[in-house]
């Protein structure tokens, strides 16, 4: 270890680094009234990245890669005790070998970090501290694929879920 890389002894650390820049938008609109609560939902991310870092490790091909990222959403209540929500969702991005390899699961045999899919939500509040609540997630696109997504036979929709909640505050 040479002096300059030895931790504790004030002086930085020197070699690649990775780099990131996000920029994103974020809006929100809602009606309240007597009897209908309205909410609208949108957000947007541009992510930029330099992996000088994992190119040199072999972790990455790609020096510079992008994520987009993309997510709608429509909430309605009726008399604040029944509502739901219906939504959307992207992400596109850079094709990297390394970064998006296939693997069982997570990874993408067309080396992408595409996915695509929308969440169905009913909610019944039944008093002011109990909430419960039904979510349903589908894929239609998970790593860049419809079908055999990661070269091991899976689909997006093997990713899809059903989620229930009971929520009880006091």
């Amino acid at each position: 270890m040479t002096a300059q890389s030895q931790p504790g002894n004030g002086k930085p650390l020197s070699g690649p680094t990775h780099k990131y820049r996000d920029a994103a938008l974020d809006a929100q609109y809602q009606f309240i009234g007597e009897d209908h609560l309205f909410t609208a939902l949108a957000t947007y991310i541009d992510e930029r990245m330099t992996l000088d870092a994992s190119v040199q490790d072999g972790l990455a091909a790609n020096v510079d890669n992008n994520l987009k990222t993309l997510k709608l959403t429509g909430e309605y209540y009726y008399k604040r005790k029944i509502g739901g929500s219906v939504g959307y969702f992207s992400t596109t991005g850079s094709s990297d070998p390394l970064l998006y390899a296939a693997a069982a699961l997570t990874g993408s045999a067309n080396f992408s970090p595409d996915t695509t899919g929308y969440i169905l939500e009913v909610n019944y509040l039944p008093w002011l501290n109990t909430k419960l609540q039904l979510q349903y997630t589908g894929y239609s696109k998970f790593n860049g694929g419809k079908t055999n997504y990661d070269g091991s036979g899976r689909d997006a929709s093997s990713n899809n879920t059903t989620y229930l909640l009971a929520w009880v505050n006091y």
